[in-house]
């Protein structure tokens, strides 16, 4: 009876030391072990390459296979709409930017609230990069400046939503009157500006890259932040800070549906971070030519907190 009793005490303790030494661990189990990383955007665009990036070392660092899943539609509110039908177990993770967050605070009856994700991190921030065609007369900035001036209204500016505001802010302050076409993607835009349906465009570092020099021409950076000096074709474009203005960027956020159980959002955050340290994934960030800038879980939240606020102010810019 007493060696029973021993027995019984030991495998009780082991128990208790099991849980002691993995704390809020959320044992995170997928079907088929596969993790769905969502990208509200057609592929080909900036997000797009952060999650097929990403999603080369999953084995890694989420100890499962990561499929990256294409759902477009509406500026990235469609795909966000199909989180929120899923179950909040962790295993389906949206990766998207300011642009579905903009699209939503711009819509009164809009399907999706702002606030109906839970941050679990903060990847990076993109530049809103201007670009024209060589050999218009807008395709250098006091060009443009005085093109606009003499045409109010006429150039066009096509970009995601967060794009779009970007170069929006930073005309308002020149007090130039640009045509802004917002799209659902910066693929689409891009299509048009190679089809020579929109005058200019607005994009992120890693598409610029691709396009300049033989299709387009850099024209401005309207952030504080310089471009990378590994970017030698696309050296030289003036940022905002360099002509006397406010920069703005805009951040690459990962969220998962909102009643995701805390422990399991901290396991992917945690992950994430391991993602973003991994040797291959900075080597291949540092190509596109942008840059990691990680925040966890609970910085990256207050963070999104904050940009609902600041994005509420500068919409009606767009309009």
């Amino acid at each position: 009876m007493k060696i029973r009793f021993k027995v019984l005490s030991l495998l009780i303790f082991a128990t208790i030391m099991l849980s002691v030494a993995s704390p809020g661990e959320a044992a995170m189990k997928c079907p088929g072990n596969v993790i769905s990383w969502v990208v509200p955007f057609g592929p080909g665009g900036g997000t797009d390459r952060w999650a097929r990036i990403l999603s080369s070392v999953s084995f890694d660092t989420f100890g499962m296979a990561m499929r990256v899943r294409n759902r477009p539609g509406a500026s990235g509110v469609v795909g966000w709409k199909w989180l929120l039908n899923q179950k909040a177990d962790g295993c389906i993770i949206l990766q998207a930017s300011s642009t579905p967050t903009i699209a939503i605070l711009k819509e009164k009856n809009s399907p999706v609230k702002a606030s109906q994700i839970k941050i679990v991190g903060y990847l990076s921030s993109f530049r809103s990069i201007l670009l024209g065609r060589s050999g218009k007369p807008w395709s250098t900035l006091s060009g443009l400046k005085g093109y606009a001036k003499k045409n109010p209204g006429k150039l066009t500016i096509g970009g995601s939503q967060s794009l779009a505001l970007g170069q929006a802010f930073f005309f308002d302050q020149l007090g130039l009157k640009m045509n802004l076409i917002p799209y659902s993607s910066t693929g689409k835009a891009t299509a048009d500006f190679l089809g020579k349906h929109i005058n200019t465009i607005a994009v992120t570092a890693s598409t610029a890259k691709g396009l300049v020099p033989g299709k387009a021409v850099g024209i401005v950076n309207t952030s504080a932040m310089p471009l990378s000096k590994k970017l030698k074709n696309l050296k030289g474009i003036p940022t905002a800070k360099q002509i006397g203005l406010n920069g703005i960027s805009f951040p690459r956020w990962v969220g998962v549906h909102p009643d995701t159980p805390d422990a399991i959002a901290d396991e992917i955050s945690d992950n994430i971070g391991k993602t973003l340290k991994h040797k291959a994934v900075k080597k291949l960030i540092k190509k596109i030519g942008e840059d990691i800038i990680h925040l966890p879980r609970a910085k990256a939240q207050k963070q999104y907190n904050k940009l609902i606020v600041d994005l509420e102010g500068a919409i009606p810019l767009l309009k």
